[in-house]
């Protein structure tokens, strides 16, 4: 499977990874070090995280060390990441977001 990175979730990953490494150095490059893990995860077992709200297409991903959640989506051997989100700050915003971007 292809995984692509919507391009608001490049944006919002960048945001946080230099929120963090602005709050004390290196904690941004820690918050990179698992994002790439999880997304090594998410490619090699894309069916394993839970699905969000009962759609097979839409899992979600949880890191471990920081509080944001990545929401994908499968589809015709794509995964795409649609956002890096807080797991406390405006839930299911990104349930909108296309493949596109």
């Amino acid at each position: 499977m292809t995984l692509r990175i919507h391009r608001l979730a490049v944006a919002e990953i960048d945001h946080e990874v230099d929120y963090y490494e602005s709050r004390q150095p290196g904690l941004g490059a820690e918050l990179e070090d698992e994002i790439d893990a999880v997304l090594e995860t998410i490619q090699r077992f894309p069916e394993a995280a839970p699905e969000w709200r009962d759609r097979p297409d839409r899992r979600v991903a949880v890191l471990d060390r920081f509080p944001f959640t990545m929401p994908y989506r499968i589809k015709d051997g794509d995964i795409v990441i649609l956002a890096l989100a807080h797991t406390s700050r405006r839930p299911g915003y990104w349930s909108r977001r296309r493949d596109e971007g």
